[in-house]
């Protein structure tokens, strides 16, 4: 796109292969070429099936797909023209000179002083070692999937996350700050547990979209305390503490190719191991062996996608790793005791 923008004054307009949408100006400022490009945005929402499928994206990208896919704002015809008018004025608004002038509160200095007074040194050191200790216990249940015990911590008068002495006139901020905070946290207490790397990063970047988009301070506190039950959740259903080393990395390997074909001898070359060794050691310990465990996976993400996507069933068994949609409507009623659209229809109500 940029190479294109010869044209000074001129407002250009880009669609890539993945329907995202740009728009750009060029002018001149002191006889050097500026350009501003903002974008992207789409114009309706993106068929994520379609795209997963044309570039044979893993399970793993496709995640990462909707997660980027969701921090993407959705246009309408008429706001985007409108943001097109507003770069066509940009040159405009830069010529015109304007002076700041800037207005120093007296009374805003005096509450400066006063907070500045507030705690002592004594005082302010108990304050840090309370919440170090009180960060180190919320991590420690956190570990354990506790999450009562996190949430008394979370909610407790013990000023963990008490930062509003740097945003006291900007509660939303703040509270995103702790929020943002408090993710850190749990992520970091999650693999603590030793949950597999790509199951936290996707619940923290989900975590980390909502934060940023959240416009209310209620909202902000639901979340917080969702934020932590499902942390917990997480560690509990996930938690690898109790496996040897070959097989965590196993299940990892798992979690992150669970929609491609597992080639035993493959990944054992990988791990170096014996590919008998590598399923003996996986029964052994998992109770599953790797097709058991992954097909697992795969009936978890489509009941998943059941309950929250507006899918066909043909395009959940093709991102869960099914060609044949008649074959997975086979394998998820032996395996849950209903059809993909009577487990769906079971979830709406």
């Amino acid at each position: 796109m940029y190479d294109n923008m010869k044209q000074t004054r001129q407002l250009f307009s880009y669609i890539n292969e993945w329907d995202l949408h740009y728009f750009g100006y060029s002018f001149s400022k002191e006889e050097e070429a500026c350009t501003i490009i903002i974008g992207p945005y789409f114009d309706k929402t993106p068929n994520l099936y379609r795209l997963s499928r044309d570039y044979h994206l893993s399970s793993t990208q496709s995640e990462d797909l909707k997660l980027m896919c969701d921090k993407i704002y959705i246009l309408t015809a008429e706001k985007a023209s409108s943001y097109g008018s507003v770069l066509q004025q940009f040159t405009n608004i830069i010529e015109q000179e304007m002076t700041t002038i800037v207005i120093v509160s007296n009374e805003s200095t005096r509450n400066d002083r006063r907070r500045e007074d507030h705690f002592n040194v004594d005082e302010e050191a108990e304050l840090v070692k309370l919440r170090y200790k009180t960060e180190k216990d919320f991590m420690n249940a956190v570990e354990r999937g506790d999450k009562k015990k996190a949430l008394q911590l979370i909610n407790s008068k013990n000023m963990l996350f008490s930062f509003s002495e740097r945003f006291p006139n900007q509660p939303l901020r703040r509270l995103k700050n702790v929020a943002i905070i408090l993710n850190t946290l749990l992520r970091t207490s999650a693999r603590n547990s030793d949950v597999p790397a790509i199951i936290i990063h996707r619940i923290s970047e989900k975590f980390a979209y909502e934060i940023e988009n959240a416009n209310q301070v209620e909202t902000l506190h639901q979340l917080e305390d969702r934020m932590i039950e499902q942390y917990c959740d997480l560690v509990i259903s996930n938690s690898l503490s109790k496996y040897t080393t070959l097989t965590r990395r196993v299940i990892e390997y798992i979690h992150s190719f669970y929609n491609k074909q597992i080639n035993k001898e493959e990944l054992a070359a990988k791990l170096s191991t014996h590919p008998s060794h590598l399923s003996r050691k996986f029964k052994e310990e998992t109770k599953f062996t790797l097709t058991a465990y992954q097909q697992m996976l795969r009936i978890n993400q489509a009941k998943h996608l059941l309950k929250t996507e507006n899918l066909s069933v043909e395009e959940i068994a093709w991102t869960i790793g099914y060609d044949d949609p008649s074959y997975f409507a086979r394998v998820f009623k032996k395996e849950t005791g209903r059809t993909p659209s009577e487990y769906r229809d079971g979830a709406v109500e």
